[in-house]
């Protein structure tokens, strides 16, 4: 329960962030208030701020408050860099994946496909995650699955934002299988290949849905406006 409830502030809070409610450099409400406001414990919502501390989107100042960082990335720019990291853990998953690990990467597939093709699109992305979190853990380095671990809620957060969009989901369920099977090939140029085109489709579908709805994946940073807090 704890957990939960540590997430949905952290869900508050990057909601109001990609929607530009919260600006770069915008303080947050106090610990204190932040936890009287959404009924929860001290300790809980120090977790949900380490929690986007680990994004990189906030800054704490010892004595000071918490603050936005000042560089808020968009929506697209968090994508082009996920693209070039998992560019990276795909080339060397298929290097450096056990034969046992790729049997456990194709049993995510499976799930997947099953979640798919019953309508659960929460099962389905909840391994969507898992499936590029684990590639990174088969790539053997330390460093590209430390990123991707860390900013875990903030993949999660933008994946179910995104498969709301009209035909992501379709094409995740297409582009995974075909990831999976170049690095079970021991391809890795094909998965690299692969994984880019699966982010730059979803690029597309974030830059249709700014241009339809002029609210879409807008930094952070935008032009001042009068700020709503966290409520």
């Amino acid at each position: 329960m704890a957990k939960k409830v540590r997430d949905s502030l952290v869900r508050t809070i990057l909601d109001q962030i990609f929607q530009g409610k919260l600006l770069a450099g915008d303080r947050l409400p106090s610990i204190g208030e932040l936890g009287r406001r959404h009924g929860m414990s001290i300790v809980s919502v120090r977790e949900a701020i380490q929690k986007l501390s680990l994004m990189g989107l906030v800054r704490v100042r010892q004595g000071g408050g918490t603050f936005l960082d000042k560089n808020i990335p968009s929506i697209l720019a968090i994508l082009d860099a996920r693209k070039y990291v998992e560019m990276a853990t795909c080339l060397l998953a298929a290097r450096n994946a056990t034969e046992e690990e790729i049997g456990e990467l194709q049993a995510i597939i499976s799930g997947m496909e099953d979640d798919f093709l019953r309508g659960d699109h929460v099962a389905f992305t909840q391994k969507d995650l898992l499936f590029h979190l684990y590639i990174g853990r088969m790539s053997k380095n330390v460093l590209l699955t430390a990123f991707l671990e860390n900013i875990q809620d903030l993949l999660y957060y933008l994946q179910q934002r995104t498969h709301m969009l009209e035909g992501t989901i379709e094409k995740a369920y297409r582009f995974h299988p075909m990831i999976t099977d170049a690095i079970r090939r021991r391809d890795g140029n094909a998965a690299q290949v692969l994984v880019t085109e699966h982010i730059e489709a979803v690029k597309r579908a974030w830059e249709a849905y700014d241009r339809s709805k002029g609210n879409g994946p807008r930094p952070a940073s935008a032009s001042r406006r009068p700020r709503n807090r966290v409520k």
